[in-house]
């Protein structure tokens, strides 16, 4: 056992405890009550024996394991700091009587305060829990997202040009290769001019994308199929391999992105061409602000660009944005990005957009301009870690470029 997956039981474990305590003295039957110590223990064993003892199970009863254990874990962080503020006003309140020397007169409401409390905690608790269980079958929920956006550089000859942008594909997590073949056709529904690929195919090792060669291959787009690399394509998370071992694996990924008939574009720029007409698209390997790896050279890739030419910019990690290309010496008129999955779980319902991604990225789904400049943040076509999506369900990207 590693020392997250360590730190992660005892927490858990502790958590846990904390919740039984606090079930304990609320007013719920037994049989409640053991039920629940059961159903959170037996999650947490049954997980943990997926994922840690490496019990050999099928790829779906895995993902549910997981899903249990996550559900139950935010659940836990959730309900944790409202049963904490109880028992905080509850010593609060017994300390007062004591220094006082007073009886307590309104022990009636301050029971019905705490009884309250506690009943907040539970609600508070249960409903990330309950959705986030019903974002299993999220998973694959895929969702095209269009936009129509107007250059005044970009030549008439793109005047109508569709480009769609898949990202986040995290190729190891798929436990229902149908279901990601039905979404990957509607990739060829759109009939695009150009696919993008933004980054992250595999999770750790690019082994994990042989599976997916023909089906990727499949996707058609007469002007080409591009991408870049994601943080995670560099076989930087594998404790199995040295920085040898991972330069080797990310040169094998990007032969068997090429098998699928991709181009990947490391700190470099290419031209779109129509007849005499061009525009300029340029690819940038990872860049992310804080821990993440900049091995993206922005300089290097926008060598030799005209200044005049509508620019398309791809980079992973929307934080690249901010901190480079927005105050590049040229302006890259839009740029793809993807990285955030939009935490995989939110709320985008009339309007209103909302996801715990916000408080990390100011870039984090959709599409936003900042000094005449576009950025659009694909929620990516995969899943990491748990093994479903609520609110924020998987995208594909339909970009149609207008002449003004």
């Amino acid at each position: 056992m590693g020392y997250f997956a360590f730190v992660f039981t005892t927490l858990y474990l502790g958590l846990s405890i904390y919740l039984f305590y606090h079930l304990r003295r609320m007013k719920i039957s037994k049989g409640l009550f053991w039920s629940l110590v059961v159903f959170f223990m037996s999650s947490f064993l049954l997980g943990a024996a997926a994922s840690w003892i490496e019990i050999p199970l099928s790829k779906v009863t895995e993902s549910w394991f997981r899903a249990f254990v996550f559900a139950c874990f935010v659940a836990l962080l959730m309900s944790t700091p409202i049963f904490f503020l109880r028992d905080l006003v509850s010593a609060v309140k017994k300390g007062y009587i004591r220094l006082t020397s007073k009886e307590e007169t309104s022990t009636k409401a301050f029971r019905s305060r705490r009884d309250f409390l506690s009943s907040a905690a539970v609600t508070v608790g249960a409903v990330p829990f309950t959705s986030l269980l019903a974002g299993i079958g999220g998973k694959y929920n895929y969702k095209i997202h269009n936009y129509e956006l107007t250059f005044s550089n970009l030549p008439k000859a793109f005047d109508g040009f569709k480009v769609v942008q898949l990202s986040d594909l995290h190729l190891g997590s798929f436990d229902d290769l149908d279901a990601v073949a039905e979404g990957l056709d509607l990739v060829n529904v759109q009939r695009p001019d150009l696919l993008l690929f933004t980054g992250d195919m595999v999770n750790n090792k690019s082994y994990e994308a042989d599976p997916f060669i023909s089906m990727l291959g499949k996707l058609k787009a007469p002007y080409g199929k591009f991408s870049v690399l994601g943080n995670h394509d560099y076989a930087t998370y594998n404790d199995d391999f040295d920085s040898e071992q991972a330069r080797a694996d990310v040169e094998r990924l990007i032969g068997l992105q090429e098998q699928m008939g991709f181009r990947n574009l490391r700190n470099e720029s290419i031209k779109i061409t129509s007849g005499d007409d061009y525009f300029q698209l340029v690819g940038v390997e990872n860049w992310g602000t804080g821990r993440f790896l900049k091995a993206g050279d922005l300089n290097r890739a926008s060598k030799g660009l005209n200044p005049d030419v509508f620019t398309l910019l791809m980079s992973h990690d929307p934080s690249h944005w901010e901190a480079e290309v927005i105050g590049h010496n040229h302006r890259f008129d839009l740029t793809l990005s993807g990285h955030t999955h939009g935490f995989q779980y939110g709320i985008e319902v009339a309007g209103l957009q909302w996801s715990p991604s916000k408080f990390r990225y100011p870039q984090w789904a959709g599409m936003y301009e900042k000094n005449e400049r576009l950025i659009n943040v694909n929620r990516g076509f995969g899943f990491l870690g748990y093994p479903g999506r609520f609110g924020i369900w998987p995208e594909i990207t339909v970009i149609t470029l207008k002449s003004a």
